[in-house]
């Protein structure tokens, strides 16, 4: 498996898993927790950053088994996935096939376990858009995905905030650089997962941490997945949109090491 892997610090591992379309750079602010006794790895997800597509399907399925590759090559134990976005989807995506024995627990960043909204399900995209609607945005993407890559960028910020540090410019330059048709694959692997009942068995301590400016998720999905899953905890970064990550690092970081210290 050629990785592009960023492995840092030595400790207790911490895994950050990158959002759709970006890559592990997104996590260069939370390279300081390596000086305060965390290992931290973040990967590239294949068909992102440096890392070729591992030519199958653009499923969150296969993207599951190559982080359970990553984990076993590296004999991880006790090791916390940090999944923003996507990346906490694919959390879940690995989770749900049983317990995983080298994690001892979940940070979910901003994200719902189903984006596709229902009548039922009100906690999916802040748009509000059903299943039909997340698909159609797919095929709209594979087509003009050069039109898209700023828009893309744009709603990761709390707005307002998107120019500072030229934070906009550089997710727009490295959305841009993806390929449209993996992109949209992913897309709709992600239209249509589905990991409520999954949230309700996890059988590791989860955080949820919310974004309280996100454009793509309201703070309520957080509050969701606290109530719902057995070891469930959430908080709102009241400042941040939907990179609270890179938006409110300082806030983030202690979020997360107080998280892991306490497992």
């Amino acid at each position: 498996m050629a990785v592009a892997l960023t492995d840092i610090g030595t400790g207790p591992p911490l895994v950050l898993l990158h959002g759709w379309a970006v890559d592990r750079s997104f996590f260069g602010r939370q390279m300081p927790l390596a000086r305060q006794g965390y290992r931290l790895l973040a990967p590239d997800l294949p068909g992102h950053g440096e890392r070729a597509s591992a030519g199958g399907p653009a499923t969150m399925a296969a993207l599951a088994d190559d982080l359970a590759d990553l984990l076993a090559a590296e004999h991880l134990e006790g090791a916390v996935l940090v999944g923003w976005s996507m990346g906490a989807m694919l959390a879940l995506e690995l989770l749900a096939r049983g317990p995983t024995p080298a994690l001892a627990g979940l940070v979910i960043v901003d994200m719902s376990p189903r984006i596709a909204n229902d009548a039922e399900w009100r906690h999916g995209l802040a748009g509000g858009q059903d299943m039909d609607e997340t698909r159609a945005a797919a095929d709209r993407m594979h087509r003009h995905w050069g039109d898209y890559a700023g828009r893309i960028a744009r709603s990761m910020f709390a707005e307002g905030s998107e120019g500072d540090d030229g934070l906009v410019a550089d997710a727009t330059s490295r959305i841009a650089a993806r390929d449209p048709a993996l992109m949209a694959g992913y897309w709709r692997s992600l239209a249509e997962a589905d990991h409520r009942a999954t949230v309700a068995r996890l059988s590791v301590p989860v955080l949820a941490i919310a974004g309280g400016r996100s454009r793509l998720y309201r703070s309520g999905v957080a509050t969701w997945i606290a109530a719902t899953a057995p070891q469930g905890h959430a908080i709102t970064l009241p400042d941040a949109g939907h990179a609270p990550h890179l938006e409110q690092p300082d806030a983030f970081n202690a979020t997360v090491a107080r998280f892991a210290a306490g497992l």
